[in-house]
């Protein structure tokens, strides 16, 4: 008998718990949440500002200057949101204190397609260019099969990521067939070919470089080719 008691005072605890739950949650959908631009943070490179997104969300009504908590539909801000090209990742939500937050990753810029209206991200994912936006990245000129787009991202990230090449590279261009970079301080042009293996050709380049620049070797020279297995060919001015 006593167990059986137990039972039932167990059982009244836990449908109180969850009225109080429920009551709790409901009275929290009824809060007010006071929404403005300072809600939203963001790793900005300057793509897309904190006021146009908050300015974008009321557009869509899906927020305004206060509402209850209730009428804020996380789900639909995030993909409203990451309809937008600048946008990476979204993440919204709403305090234990009923403010409402937006938290934004704008994609990562890696490489300026000079002869397009967009550049890459380092996912290889296209960002629309804004006039007049400075961005320290390498540049790119020539026309570029989009099927390389994943492979020319990831030679951007490589170069970004070391200190020799972020300073020693110029530029990249293409011909449609075959890759070439420009270096800052001499008069040569290197030949990359495809951009298959590309960690294993820079590699190379690195070593041939440290070995000659000393001397007065890379002055007699205006094209260098990593294309070849092993070797470096250097053609003469």
């Amino acid at each position: 008998m006593k167990i059986k008691f137990i039972h039932i005072v167990f059982i009244i605890f836990i449908s109180l718990k969850i009225s109080a739950v429920i009551f709790t949650n409901y009275i929290n959908g009824l809060n007010i949440s006071s929404v403005s631009s300072s809600d939203i943070s963001s790793n900005s490179y300057n793509f897309i500002s904190k006021d146009s997104l908050y300015n974008y969300l009321k557009l869509s009504k899906l927020i305004s200057d206060s509402l209850a908590v209730k009428y804020i539909d996380l789900g639909d801000i995030e993909s409203k949101i990451l309809e937008i090209p600048y946008v990476d990742e979204v993440l919204s939500f709403i305090d234990i204190e009923s403010n409402f937050k937006l938290e934004i990753i704008e994609k990562k810029p890696i490489m300026d397609l000079k002869d397009y209206d967009f550049i890459l991200s380092n996912k290889g994912e296209k960002i629309p260019k804004i006039d007049d936006l400075s961005l320290s990245i390498k540049s790119c000129f020539g026309k570029v099969d989009s099927i390389a787009f994943g492979d020319l991202a990831a030679l951007g990230n490589y170069i970004s990521n070391d200190n020799f090449f972020i300073n020693h590279i110029k530029y990249i261009y293409s011909d449609s067939t075959s890759f070439y970079f420009s270096v800052n301080d001499f008069d040569y042009n290197v030949k990359l070919g495809d951009l298959n293996r590309f960690e294993n050709k820079l590699k190379k380049y690195k070593g041939f470089y440290a070995a000659k620049v000393n001397t007065d070797f890379l002055q007699k020279y205006n094209k260098l080719n990593l294309n070849f297995n092993n070797q470096v060919i250097a053609q003469k001015k």
